[in-house]
């Protein structure tokens, strides 16, 4: 499984406009259904659902809002980058720079785990964020993933 597989170019965000999660999920949201991914309300409706229940910031500057939404075909990760570190999960959390956006649909449980796991590796990888950052286009971005990701068996 690599997350190549599963990124799509048409779903990212090089800068984000919004700066709460309100926002941030709405962005999202919309991005994805200009994508062709998922509704806008529905993916905007299970991703702040998602939110409430439990942040999904991962500190280092990542988070990976992630939900199950209907009618989809499959997996598919997006990618949000935030111009300035933004304050996504509450005041004790790591401000995010980086937003993996997992959308999975029923039935798709272990893959939808599986890639979190995947996405969870990349942080760890020394000035990731710096290199997403740094990307120009949506062609940058999915080429920096794939290259540290292709490091992992």
């Amino acid at each position: 499984m690599r997350l190549s597989q599963y990124l799509d170019p048409s779903f990212v965000v090089l800068r984000l406009s919004r700066t709460d999660v309100d926002g941030i999920v709405e962005e999202l949201a919309e991005k994805a259904e200009e994508s062709g991914v998922a509704r806008d309300a529905d993916v905007q409706e299970k991703l702040l659902e998602r939110e409430r229940q439990h942040p999904t910031v991962l500190g280092g500057g990542l988070a990976i809002p992630h939900a199950t939404v209907p009618e989809m075909d499959g997996p598919v990760i997006g990618v949000a980058l935030a111009p300035e570190p933004i304050a996504f999960g509450g005041e004790e959390m790591d401000d995010v720079r980086a937003f993996f956006v997992l959308l999975s649909p029923p039935g798709y449980e272990r893959e939808h785990v599986k890639l979190l796991a995947r996405i969870c590796r990349l942080v760890r990888h020394e000035n990731f964020l710096d290199r997403l950052a740094d990307a120009d286009d949506e062609e940058a971005v999915m080429a920096v993933i794939t290259a540290v990701d292709d490091q992992h068996v």
